[in-house]
């Protein structure tokens, strides 16, 4: 694709696409003054901090220092580089891309992401064609035909085996070209420390992850009775790679795509088969976590596609044993985030996939909708057996459990919405009616447990600030920021700010870098504005700091830009004056080194420039960039 071809179909999708029902999509909005504001999905945000600006089509967590547009949005939260958040957006707004090819003489890096990818798309057919045709795999086929999966299941969802082989893969893949540093970096093989590398998946029948656009990114291994060891773990996940997060991936989440839309909601199981098996019968909403427990990560996920989740538990105690340790933190997770949760647990010892296969679709559908919300499930599994006993010492504890609950998941304030206010109030009345205990009470208890939630989360967020390493972005001075902003605001001024500034004279390289790409644009006849910079860059740090200057830079709307200007222009060139004379101080400073002392006439024009700074900074000539 040309590069003007590139920005005019940046400038379609962008023109196509809205902002605040992008962002919507994965973040709850609500509207303030002009924009919106939400709860950002980067960090731990109790109270909305992301800025959603829908005249300027751009976003802002100003804790994160994270902005940008459409595209920087889509790069961040799914993970992907600039080529495929455009195609994602360009397929969501219904907009054809050209083909992209590359410039004469560019080859190919063979970690970029789309080679990553074609490398994990190869392993995915290597290992369905072992699983169909190997001699090996019979043992595999055989697990898969005794828990009533079919072939078409099979097929579908490309299953796969690898043989029990510490080279097998490595070997397939030099027959391919393929480098066995490649097939580290996905996850495929390790290094040894005595040299060389070994397959990660061995003797394991193998279920593709893939991504939204159905594309691997990552495998789930089981083992296979007669064919793994038996010391090995039952399942085992691909590692993190830059393609693969199994904290925010769900298995069969591109399969489940149109049911969910169906069925106005998403069922989220344990274990991979079960959700094969669900499938195979019609249930076609089905995901599984990878191994890990429903968590943050996930929202952003299942927002893109529904409000409403069913969590699905193995009726096995220890599975609703980690549900509960972890309940209050999704509750209060899933609440902020508007998303309805409920939980299925199934009777003591099943699991879907056995319940589906030996009852059918029809009664998993009526477990389904016997589905409590997780709060009635902490309360039913806190209260149980206590309905004849109040005023006890364990329904104390349980009423102080439930309002520990209410107090870490139902937000108060203005954060508070009326669906929260109004179960908070059918709880409290249910507590008073249950256990004998005036509402008033009720409330004063639950007062205190929110202020002791309070105080615990500063602490917290207190230690978790002083804990966390610091990364900071190249310092950008004052002068730097005034210059984007005028840039972005008063777009006219670039013809005289562009005579007496050069580009070596910005020390920030992304300023430097924007102000290169204002100049460009002015050069070549169009005109500057916001929209054109923000189009003209694909990089996120860019995108990020010119948002960052745009918002700052309103608060200053009313002052005159030709003063703004007048001012700028004159402190870069006392900054410029004082570099100079720093250099000539440092090189008298070298040349009356204690071998060269004598020099009176070098110390005393040494002396000199040192008094004149000196006077400068005293009297205030020179502005500081704090």
């Amino acid at each position: 694709m040309a590069l003007t071809d590139l920005q005019d179909a940046k400038e379609q999708v962008r023109q196509a696409i809205d902002i605040v029902e992008l962002v919507g999509g994965y973040v709850p909005l609500r509207r303030q003054g002009r924009g919106y504001i939400g709860l950002c999905p980067w960090h731990d945000d109790s109270r909305p901090s992301m800025q959603v600006n829908p005249e300027r089509q751009t976003f802002k967590c100003w804790p994160c220092d994270f902005g940008g547009d459409i595209f920087s949005f889509v790069m961040r939260i799914e993970g992907l580089e600039f080529r495929e958040a455009l195609e994602m957006l360009a397929e969501r707004a219904g907009i054809a891309l050209a083909s992209s090819q590359k410039q004469a003489g560019q080859g190919d890096n063979q970690f970029e992401r789309k080679n990553l990818l074609r490398v994990m798309a190869w392993a995915e057919q290597l290992f369905h064609r072992a699983l169909l045709e190997s001699e090996n795999a019979e043992p595999a086929r055989r697990y898969l035909s005794e828990r009533g999966l079919n072939e078409e299941i099979v097929r579908r969802f490309q299953l796969g085996f690898a043989p029990q082989s510490w080279d097998w893969m490595l070997g397939q893949a030099a027959q391919a070209g393929i480098s066995p540093e490649v097939l580290q970096r996905v996850g495929l093989s390790r290094s040894r420390e005595s040299g060389g590398h070994y397959d990660y998946f061995r003797g394991r029948l193998m279920f593709s992850i893939r991504d939204i656009r159905s594309r691997a990114i990552g495998f789930g291994g089981r083992v296979i009775p007669g064919v793994s060891s038996k010391d090995d773990a039952k399942y085992l996940n691909s590692p993190e790679t830059p393609l693969f997060n199994k904290s925010s991936q769900l298995y069969a989440l591109d399969q489940a795509r149109e049911g969910i839309a169906r069925e106005h909601g998403i069922v989220v199981m344990e274990g991979y088969t079960d959700v094969l098996m669900a499938h195979q019968h019609g249930i076609t909403n089905a995901v599984a976590v990878l191994g890990t427990a429903l968590g943050e990560r996930h929202v952003p996920v299942v927002r893109r596609f529904t409000d409403r989740i069913t969590l699905v538990l193995d009726g096995d105690e220890a599975g609703q044993k980690r549900t509960m340790q972890i309940l209050d933190d999704l509750l209060a997770l899933f609440v902020s985030h508007e998303i309805d949760l409920r939980i299925l647990t199934l009777p003591q010892g099943t699991d879907p996939c056995d319940v589906i296969a030996s009852q059918g679709s029809d009664v998993f559908r009526q477990h389904l909708s016997a589905a409590v919300d997780a709060l009635e499930h902490k309360i039913i599994a806190v209260t149980n057996g206590l309905e004849s006993a109040p005023g006890t010492h364990r329904s104390s504890q349980a009423v102080e459990e439930i309002l520990g609950t209410l107090a870490r998941a139902f937000p108060v304030g203005s954060g508070a919405t009326s669906t929260a206010l109004v179960r908070e109030q059918q709880v409290m009345t249910r507590l008073a009616r249950q256990f004998g205990i005036d509402e008033e009470t009720l409330q004063t208890r639950l007062v205190g447990r929110r202020r002791e939630q309070a105080s615990r989360g500063r602490r917290l967020v207190r230690d978790e600030v002083e804990d966390s390493p610091v990364i900071q972005r190249q310092p950008l001075s004052a002068w730097e920021k005034e210059l984007l902003e005028l840039l972005l605001h008063h777009p006219d001024q670039l013809p005289k700010l562009a005579d007496a500034i050069q580009v070596e004279d910005i020390s920030n390289e992304i300023c430097r870098r924007l102000f290169g790409l204002a100049v460009q644009i002015h050069e070549s006849g169009q005109p500057l504005s916001f929209d054109r910079i923000m189009l003209a860059t694909d990089d996120a740090d860019d995108k990020n700091l010119l948002v960052e200057c745009d918002e700052l830079g309103l608060e200053k709307a009313e002052s005159d830009p030709e003063q703004r200007v007048s001012d700028l222009l004159e402190r870069v060139d006392q900054r410029k004056q004082e570099s100079r004379q720093n250099q000539q101080v440092a090189v008298f400073y070298q040349k009356t080194l204690p071998a060269q002392q004598e020099d009176e006439e070098l110390n005393q024009l040494f002396q000199e420039l040192k008094q004149s700074q000196e006077k400068r900074h005293q009297t205030g000539s020179t502005p500081t960039d704090g």
